[in-house]
């Protein structure tokens, strides 16, 4: 009989196993202790918010008590108020368990017009410019939400010698940049003992790699000037991404060092219109005229792909917990209102 015992996140248990030096037909029992890591439970409120939105997407109290393992007198006095530990314990795991599946069945990246693009520009900086293996800069400017971020990502978690780094208030200086980089490739942030941050860098990522930094904006125009040290002398792409009041202060400052070595991977990112959002709804497996209208209004607009994305997520997840074949146009408004994306009829 197994016994089990929790301490702390890692679970042990007794389990019977064969004594090797036994006949076949015959076993006995020594203690083995396994760990089975458990997930952490999901914060009390967040999972009454869950429960809120699958309520008013019309999902049966019937189905959350089977699907969940909770009595329904239990449920209502955990809606209710009364939360004790068990009852929250199967809830946490009855979501965590449906937002596992449906990161499991993920599309990934969708190749629409931007994408191509701005992949396209990433590769550019890559390539060898000349017989002394210098290579280029990327620049990739635009509207908000049309995809930058996620090709960079995506673009990073495929490829070991590409790394995707967020400027931010910390992050602004030659320095610290690298230190960011080095962070991302785990060596938290620093370089071995008498090495300099650049040689460290430099170890890391060789010829033909790529750095992309973004929120490029930000940068003071200096600072891009020094990191052009990694196209022209190390032979690692550089690539910049901002919005456009970033590439305008570029323009602006007039800096031949910098826009010299763009050439062909300049891109202008547009507002996204049908042909970035198609893409996206077919890769979904999304169909039908309101659907598809529903989807344009939350998608074509400045930063409307990453509106839609977060509509997506919000709405598959009431759809799983509905146990519902079709995604249809009920669920993508209860999931771009729970995105906080839409708050009107259509």
């Amino acid at each position: 009989m197994s016994q089990a015992e929790t301490t702390g996140l890692i679970r042990f248990e007794e389990v019977a196993v064969p004594n090797a030096g036994s006949p076949p037909d015959k076993t006995d029992t020594e203690t083995l202790f396994r760990e089975k890591p458990t997930r952490p439970l999901m914060r009390p409120d967040a999972i009454a918010a869950r429960i809120a939105e699958m309520q008013s997407a019309g999902i049966k109290p019937t189905r959350m008590t089977v699907e969940s393992g909770v009595l329904r007198p239990a449920l209502e006095d955990w809606i209710a108020g009364k939360r004790d530990t068990d009852t929250t314990a199967k809830l946490s795991n009855w979501i965590r368990d449906m937002d596992d599946e449906l990161a499991k069945a993920s599309v990934g990246l969708v190749e629409n017009p931007a994408i191509k693009r701005i992949i396209n520009a990433f590769e550019k900086a890559r390539e060898p410019r000349g017989a002394d293996g210098r290579r280029g800069i990327a620049a990739i400017f635009g509207a908000s939400g049309a995809g930058k971020t996620t090709a960079a990502k995506w673009l990073e978690s495929v490829d070991d010698g590409v790394v995707h780094l967020q400027i931010n208030g910390e992050t602004k200086t030659y320095v610290s940049i690298l230190r960011g980089v080095l962070a991302k490739k785990g060596l938290y942030g620093f370089a071995a003992t008498g090495e300099a941050t650049t040689d460290a860098v430099r170890r890391l990522l060789g010829e033909g790699d790529l750095i992309i930094l973004d929120h490029a904006q930000l940068l003071q125009t200096r600072v891009i000037e020094q990191l052009t040290v990694f196209p022209d002398e190390y032979g690692i792409g550089l690539a910049l991404i901002g919005n456009a009041a970033g590439y305008k202060a570029l323009v602006d400052a007039k800096t031949k060092q910098i826009l010299s070595r763009v050439g062909g991977g300049l891109v202008h990112v547009d507002i996204p219109c049908e042909n970035d959002v198609d893409p996206i709804l077919e890769a979904e497996q999304i169909s039908g005229r309101e659907e598809r209208r529903f989807c344009l209004v939350i998608g074509c607009q400045d930063g409307g792909l990453r509106y839609l994305y977060e509509t997506l997520r919000e709405a598959r997840k009431l759809q799983k917990a509905a146990g519902a074949q079709r995604l249809d146009v009920r669920f993508l408004k209860l999931g771009a209102e729970n995105a906080g994306h839409w708050g009107g009829q259509a």
